[in-house]
């Protein structure tokens, strides 16, 4: 399925630039897409519609004020991985923990203090004082030449070794979601509709902790990019 993937967005790249209404309908897709899918997986259960009025401005009166404040959050958050993908920032820890900060509110500085237990997970990630080691060996893993003939590998790998870790308070999981779209749109692929269930995705990261086995999540990542330039194939034929 890659090499299709690569010939689409070859296509899509010849196509551009699309026309203007058609990109602002591709970015909001986007952006629903991403913060409906990741909420979901973080157990919020808002619908997608909920979601969509909320992003253009609306005031639901059946949303708490809580999960107002994270949308904007997300949102937030997602305009500053635009911005930095914009500037050809490469994630490092500074920018990743400039995003925890952004997504996170109130963000407890700096990596974990505590040694949490991850019930969902029946882990137990390393020690408190090994994560700033751990993240230093993280980053000189993600900057190598590993897996670079195919982003989304690398991507769903970004993912699971962050959760791996679990470098924060809060948070580790949507964090390393937002690390793994970054990747993509570093690379010139859409970022995905998390196409999978809290189940689902707890059941992926534990095969993963358990044998390396990245299959479940790449999976994941493959279906969700062909399926996002499929649509976009729709939307910007001549």
């Amino acid at each position: 399925m890659f090499r299709e993937i690569k010939k689409k967005k070859l296509i899509l790249e010849n196509r551009k630039p699309y026309p203007a209404e058609i990109l602002r309908f591709i970015n909001e897709m986007n952006t629903i897409d991403w913060i409906f899918s990741s909420l979901r997986l973080d157990g919020f259960y808002l619908s997608k519609t909920s979601i969509e009025r909320i992003i253009r401005g609306d005031f639901m009166v059946d949303v708490s004020v809580s999960d107002h404040a994270t949308i904007g959050n997300y949102q937030e958050a997602i305009k500053l991985l635009y911005d930095m993908s914009d500037l050809g920032v490469y994630l490092n820890e500074k920018y990743l923990l400039k995003v925890y900060q952004t997504l996170i509110k109130p963000a407890v500085s700096g990596y974990r203090k505590s040694n949490p237990i991850l019930r969902m997970l029946n882990y137990n990630p390393p020690h408190f004082k090994e994560v700033e080691e751990q993240m230093d060996l993280f980053f000189h893993w993600f900057h190598s030449n590993v897996h670079q003939s195919n982003p989304l590998e690398k991507a769903a790998y970004l993912h699971n070794k962050l959760v791996e870790i679990y470098p924060f308070e809060q948070g580790s999981e949507a964090i390393a979601r937002m690390a793994a779209q970054y990747h993509l749109i570093c690379n010139g692929f859409p970022p995905i509709l998390w196409n999978i269930n809290e189940q689902e995705y707890y059941d992926a990261i534990r095969l993963y902790l358990k044998k390396e086995e990245i299959k479940p999540i790449y999976d994941v990542l493959e279906r969700g990019v062909y399926n996002k330039l499929e649509i976009m194939m729709q939307l910007t034929v001549i």
